[in-house]
């Protein structure tokens, strides 16, 4: 009895140890980089610039290192040679758990239990978002970006920031392709920017009560997203009807919330970074806009070079993290042939932004190249690194199962918003450089500028076009 109290005792003490300090580093286990703070760790120094952390660890201690983050050890892997491997140890590290706990935190829905339901809920998201039914949803989205557009310009010049101009067109169209129209009058953008101002904060566990004006920003958007419209997408259809089956009304007005952010929150700055990268560089806006205007935006795979330039974009600006929580100790394989041991409850994290400004990876990694990602055939382009060649060079919407399942149309969103504003309005920048990118929010996907970017904006008449 003794014995067995003692061990029960040591094993919590040593779990209390890993919270706070990161305990001691066991045999075959990456490096542990000794935190400032108790718990919190390295939590603080990520909040502030999480690649510039990890580009100092790398250095210190390779491609592999551990840090503790608000009491749990998170292992990063940044060798995007080791990506694929990571990504397909899904015996021992499953992303499921991760996934409920920050989308129940930040939109307060009640989880689905994982089984058939779940099952038939996530297979939505390829049978409406992806291949055939691709084509529609694209079509519709090209349709309300005209209108969004439209809406917001004039004959004549007006002086906008063009973060919230994008902002503005993009909500619209998104939301009004996806939920229908009316879902984006007036107000609407501005609940969705007050929930998403403290999405860390909420995927955190800060309860929504605590945070200013989230709960009532939360309710409106409630509201503007349980009616069925006669135009709502298919995929807004079928899931609806879906989870009406499995959960009740107001649990299920919360999912379809989720669904707001997850298609807005990283797309409208996708948008304003692709546009204002193309407005910055006047060589890459002359050859986009001149392929645009050739060729038109019906069919995007004959667009490399806007493709291209979204890409680049993207290379530059998203920040995001691919998480996975380790389910029982075991041992990951990783490239070269080495090994490392993992304890259960501890989390492994791919950064791929350290990839994106890697010098040997990308050269000139920090200045924008519109054709980047063609090679000199036109075709996509191969990156290597340490002589082998880079299996996924460019990962701004995660990877594995946790990839993100919109990431096509998002893609095709980008595309035909940068493509429609580069040949049917005149817009100038009205100030001399870009600004740089806000940190605060690193880990979550694609950041914000720090600040508003100066311009002004006209619809383009065919006698000056």
């Amino acid at each position: 009895m003794l014995a067995s109290l003692r061990t029960v005792l040591t094993r919590a003490t040593d779990r209390a140890v890993v919270h706070v300090t990161g305990g001691a580093r066991r045999p075959g286990e990456p490096p542990i980089v000794r935190p400032r703070l108790p718990f919190l760790g390295h939590a603080l120094e990520m909040g502030r610039d999480l690649t510039a952390l990890l580009r100092e660890c790398q250095r210190e201690h390779g491609d592999v290192f551990t840090l503790l983050v608000a009491g749990r050890r998170m292992h990063f892997i940044v060798d995007p040679l080791s990506y694929p491997l990571v990504l397909k140890a899904q015996d021992n590290l499953t992303f499921h758990e991760i996934g409920d706990e920050i989308g129940s935190r930040a939109f307060g829905y009640r989880s689905i239990p994982a089984g058939a339901d779940l099952d038939a809920l996530e297979a939505l998201y390829g049978e409406n978002l992806k291949n055939a039914a691709l084509g529609p949803l694209t079509a519709r989205m090209e349709e309300r970006l005209r209108a969004a557009f439209d809406r917001h310009t004039s004959d004549d010049w007006r002086d906008e920031g063009l973060f919230d101009f994008s902002a503005r067109v993009i909500f619209a169209a998104g939301m009004e392709t996806l939920f229908g129209d009316g879902v984006a009058e007036d107000g609407a953008l501005d609940d969705f920017r007050r929930q998403d101002r403290w999405f860390p904060l909420l995927a955190a566990g800060v309860p929504a009560a605590a945070l200013p004006g989230v709960l009532r920003a939360r309710e409106r958007a409630l509201w503007r997203v349980d009616p069925m419209r006669p135009d709502a997408s298919a995929f807004i259809r079928a899931r609806d009807l879906l989870l009406a089956k499995i959960t009740d009304r107001r649990n299920r007005q919360h999912f379809q919330n989720a669904i707001v952010w997850a298609s807005q929150a990283n797309t409208l700055p996708a948008a304003f970074w692709t546009l204002a990268h193309l407005l910055d560089n006047p060589p890459a806006r002359a050859a986009v806009t001149a392929e645009v205007d050739a060729r038109g935006i019906g069919d995007l795979k004959q667009l490399p070079k806007l493709y291209s330039s979204m890409c680049e974009s993207l290379r530059l600006c998203s920040e995001s993290l691919t998480i996975r929580l380790v389910q029982r100790d075991c041992e990951l394989a990783l490239a070269g042939g080495r090994t490392i041991a993992l304890r259960a409850g501890d989390r492994v994290a791919l950064c791929p932004q350290v990839m994106h400004r890697d010098p040997e990876i990308f050269e000139d990694p920090e200045r924008f190249r519109f054709d980047r990602f063609l090679s000199e055939g036109g075709g996509p382009r191969q990156f290597s690194r340490r002589g082998q060649r880079v299996p996924i060079p460019l990962m701004p919407y995660g990877g594995g199962v946790s990839m993100c399942p919109g990431r096509f149309l998002a893609n095709n969103e980008v595309m035909q918003f940068a493509g429609i504003a580069l040949t049917h309005l005149d817009i100038e920048l009205t100030e001399p450089a870009l600004p740089p990118l806000d940190k605060t929010r690193a880990g979550l996907g694609v950041l914000s500028p720090t600040r508003e970017v100066q311009c002004r904006v006209r619809r383009r008449s065919r006698a000056r076009a």
